[in-house]
């Protein structure tokens, strides 16, 4: 089987380029686009369920008590507030394990190992999940806690940060 193509003469090429000028260019721009990396080695790591310190950040709760009095003094008539939270549960961290099975004549011993992967800095071991705490209970104290108003504004600020609903936070009044 022979294939008769014929290419365009140069004038053809020449009129195609005029008139497709700018859709060339487009289409030249996108593989470029495409072609180029965006991400170094660490953030492909990073994308691909693998942890980094920058991406663990450990929890605190006198850090997070912290910056909750700092965003309830920001409310119009609040003051500056103490936050005090309970937690119900810590930070729960579920690691990656491989069990390994063996069967005997009489008897079977089954063993489990946590998984560790190498990396940067070192081993470190594999986390499947991590849950975040679970607060039992919130009290905010701050001078403009008798203000029915704040103490709504309040417990709207702290309930939409910790999931705690109305009836587990507690906001009294101060001294100013």
């Amino acid at each position: 089987m022979k294939w008769n193509i014929k290419l365009p003469a140069p004038e053809q090429w020449r009129k195609w380029l005029g008139q497709y000028k700018l859709i060339l260019l487009l289409v030249l721009a996108g593989v470029v686009l495409l072609a180029w990396p965006t991400r170094d080695s660490k953030d492909q790591v990073e994308s691909q369920g693998g942890t980094t310190t920058s991406e663990e950040e450990a929890f605190s709760l006198s850090q997070l008590e912290q910056r909750l009095a700092q965003a309830i003094s920001r409310i119009q008539g609040a003051g500056e507030a103490t936050v005090l939270l309970s937690l119900d549960q810590g930070v729960e961290r579920v690691l990656a394990t491989d069990t390994l099975e063996e069967q005997g004549e009489n008897s079977s011993t089954r063993e489990q190992t946590t998984v560790v992967y190498s990396g940067e800095e070192g081993e470190d071991v594999a986390v499947v999940t991590q849950y975040y705490p679970s607060f039992r209970g919130a009290l905010v104290v701050c001078p403009g806690g008798e203000d029915p108003q704040v103490r709504l504004a309040v417990t709207q600020a702290v309930s939409a940060l910790t999931g705690l609903g109305s009836d587990r936070i507690t906001v009294c009044a101060g001294e100013t």
